[in-house]
């Protein structure tokens, strides 16, 4: 790090006892190498994948928000722009099905609710997340806020609370993700989810209100066991680049992640394609 801030000629990172932070500096490093590295990506893609075509069928569950994958899809599109990209939100047990029909090539879901190894897993932190205009007092009933597309985080998220002495009281509950976070800008309670799925300026992570740590939430990538296709295979490869520089040592491929469904310290470190990327996250 001290030599990337000397041939940069900034201070990048702020250090500390609590650990090492980016500075603007940093974060604005950090924006350029993405852009570095996307157009790298676009360049090999136009010279030596231009025969790539056909359609690629990708299922994902709802509360993953494509779990910060939404740029890895826009760069594959422009990259490969005959490929036929399809995009289906179910429910986990309609992605399995369709997986196991051969009607997706590959699914984004909870690898504790679909049978299938997959072929990548990793973990996002659930946060605490809260209209900005909303006072919350640990002395009082915290009104909560619900998604039941994510009902098997809901024991982890009470728990926690329980166990943090906290009182709640379930003020809204919806099945629709857009509509949870209607009720959270309107200022009704405090929800956990995955900050990916935050686009509202108005919402933001409660972080000063004593509330207790939330597990980690896990996704799995998985494949259809159908032959796969040219264009699958870019997909996949896509994919995988982008969770690497994005979830660093939170992502395991398919012989950690079986090893990971049954022991949580069993993680290795995934080792990166794009160094740079991963040195500055």
């Amino acid at each position: 790090m001290l030599r990337l801030e000397k041939i940069i000629g900034r201070k990048l990172f702020y250090r500390s006892r609590a650990g090492v932070t980016l500075t603007s500096h940093g974060e604005l490093l950090v924006a350029y190498a993405h852009r570095a590295i996307d157009l790298n990506e676009e360049v090999l893609g136009r010279f030596r994948e231009e025969s790539a075509s056909g359609p690629v069928r990708l299922g994902v569950s709802e509360e993953t928000a494509l779990a910060g994958l939404t740029l890895a899809l826009k760069q594959f599109q422009r990259t490969h722009p005959d490929v036929e990209l399809k995009l289906i939100v179910a429910a986990p047990a309609k992605l399995e099905f369709l997986l196991a029909r051969g009607e997706l090539d590959f699914a984004i879901g909870d690898p504790t609710r679909i049978v299938e190894l997959p072929v990548i897993q990793w973990r996002s932190r659930l946060v605490w997340l809260a209209s900005t205009d909303l006072s919350i007092d640990p002395f009082k009933v915290l009104p909560l806020v619900l998604c039941e597309s994510t009902s098997w985080w809901h024991d982890a998220i009470l728990s926690s609370l329980r166990g943090a002495g906290w009182e709640w009281r379930v003020v809204f509950e919806s099945a629709s993700l857009d509509a949870t976070l209607a009720a959270l800008d309107s200022g009704m309670g405090v929800s956990a989810l995955l900050q990916e799925t935050v686009r509202n300026t108005r919402i933001s992570e409660v972080k000063y209100a004593r509330l207790p740590v939330l597990p980690e939430a896990r996704f799995g990538l998985f494949r259809s066991r159908t032959a796969p296709t040219r264009a699958g295979t870019l997909m996949e490869t896509a994919l995988a680049t982008s969770l690497q520089v994005a979830a660093g040592n939170r992502l395991a491929h398919s012989a950690e992640a079986r090893g990971w469904l049954s022991d949580e310290n069993s993680l290795r470190p995934a080792k990166s394609s794009q160094e740079l990327g991963r040195a500055l996250l």
